[in-house]
């Protein structure tokens, strides 16, 4: 299977991780059986633009996420997907909906956003300065439940597991994962081993995709996709 993404000015990959591989196009699937693993989050919703934070808050998509997973199934058009994965909350499932073009669709509650505990809901504008401390400062112990919610290492073991389900599921071909910010960060730090404060560092914007390339004889390869909204990363 070859990439078919339309290639113009402002809509290209470069290779993002390693960087020892050097730039250019997804290496051929002739070298043997690879894995490609399209990694999209949600399109936008209105508490995305509030800054409020959602976890387990089954938030819709507004007109701008609809407008940004319509980007997204024109972006993936020609690549003939063999299965898509969502979460279960409706701004995954809907974005995933919206681009699966026919490939069928499973949603899993393994790959819900993390539960943010006390903290759903909360806003990160600087709005509320005194929650907004509280939470910068406990979001990333890894131990810290937030009150009722979810540890970052409890996240990354479900998110850890949930993503082994998926690839025990698929040695080659292509795949779509519809996640959330802090999911797609797990999914990463699995995949390439990174350390917990390297993969939270890690900034997906709603309308940004990578593409994960896994196959038995080289490291995991990760690409970006450059539009004209995130040039600046170039």
């Amino acid at each position: 299977m070859s990439l078919k993404f339309e290639r113009t000015a402002l809509c290209l990959l470069f290779l993002f991780f390693p960087p020892a591989l050097g730039a250019g196009q997804p290496t051929s699937a002739q070298s043997g059986a690879i894995l490609r693993i399209y990694l999209a989050r949600h399109g936008e919703t209105d508490w995305n633009a509030e800054r409020r934070l959602q976890g387990r808050t089954d938030t819709a998509l507004n007109s701008t996420g609809r407008q940004q997973a319509a980007k997204l199934a024109e972006r993936l058009k020609g690549v003939r997907l063999d299965a898509v994965y969502s979460s279960t909350l409706s701004r995954s499932r809907d974005t995933a909906e919206i681009v699966r073009a026919g490939a069928p669709l499973k949603s899993l509650a393994g790959l819900n956003e993390r539960n943010h505990g006390k903290f759903e809901g909360k806003k990160v504008d600087g709005s509320d300065p005194v929650t907004e401390k509280e939470w910068r400062q406990r979001r990333r112990d890894p131990e810290d439940e937030l009150d009722g919610g979810e540890s970052l290492n409890q996240l990354y073991e479900r998110v850890r597991t949930t993503f082994g389900g998926i690839r025990s599921q698929h040695s080659s071909g292509a795949i779509l994962i519809v996640g959330h910010s802090l999911t797609n960060q797990m999914i990463l730090r699995a995949v390439f081993g990174l350390t917990l404060q390297k993969a939270t560092s890690i900034r997906q914007a709603n309308d940004e995709l990578y593409l994960i390339e896994l196959d038995a004889e080289n490291p995991p390869r990760l690409w970006k996709m450059i539009t004209e909204a995130n040039l600046g990363d170039l």
